[in-house]
């Protein structure tokens, strides 16, 4: 009988033995099972911060606005609309722009590039080294007319006689002359286009009274002259 009770004792403890063994397998499993979750967080966490970083400023000035948005003229992308209304990813903050969104003045944004375009989140006055509105309101309308190939507005721009470089220099007596004598194509040239919608305008300066408008300051270029009205357009250099 003591022989059958030892026995019975014997497999109790060995049950019990067993029980704790898988018991402990199983934390085990569950300890493990919980890592990859933890790293999901840690990429996740690395992902937002990555999206956070993407943000770049980009500041440049103002050639256009409206309600829903306004164009900027940037050295590097050249002249870019920026969403500001309904078609904006969210709404920008705009608290830190003295006179909000005003053609001529300067202005730094806050934003990232999604699918080729600028998603704005903030922005901030900007200055410019010229300091005349007027002046770089100007520039920026002759801008937009070299955006659209469009000699007319081109030419209602200018003081005449007006200065064309082309293969030879050409002075243009008036406007109808211009708009009779050359084409579209003749005046707005890749090498052109390219040269003066990617000048920076933050940063250039008058010279005996000219602004020389051009990525590099040489030519192609537009010059514009002060007069009693105002800077007018009083070159196109389209040759260099």
């Amino acid at each position: 009988m003591r022989r059958e009770n030892g026995m019975a004792l014997l497999l109790l403890s060995a049950t019990l033995l067993l029980f704790a063994g898988c018991g402990q397998k199983k934390s085990k499993e569950a300890t493990n099972s919980a890592v990859p979750g933890t790293a999901s967080v840690s990429e996740e966490s690395a992902a937002t911060g990555t999206a956070a970083e993407a943000e770049e400023t980009l500041s440049g000035v103002v050639l256009e606005a409206s309600m829903n948005g306004f164009t900027l003229q940037n050295k590097d992308r050249g002249l870019i609309y920026i969403a500001t209304g309904e078609d904006a990813a969210e709404k920008p903050d705009l608290t830190r722009l003295a006179n909000g969104i005003v053609p001529g003045e300067g202005i730094r944004l806050l934003g990232k590039t999604e699918d080729g375009t600028f998603q704005l989140s903030a922005a901030a006055d900007e200055a410019t080294a010229l300091g005349d509105k007027d002046a770089l309101y100007t520039v920026g309308q002759a801008l937009l007319a070299v955006r659209d190939k469009n000699p007319d507005a081109l030419a209602g721009m200018a003081t005449y006689p007006l200065y064309l470089g082309l293969a030879s220099g050409n002075e243009v007596d008036n406007k109808d002359e211009l708009l009779q004598k050359y084409t579209a194509e003749q005046i707005f040239t890749d090498a052109f286009c390219e040269s003066v919608l990617h000048a920076d305008l933050l940063t250039i300066k008058a010279a005996d009274g000219n602004l020389v408008v051009s990525a590099n300051g040489g030519r192609p270029n537009m010059i514009f002259t002060k007069t009693d009205a105002g800077y007018k357009l009083s070159a196109v250099n389209v040759t260099k």
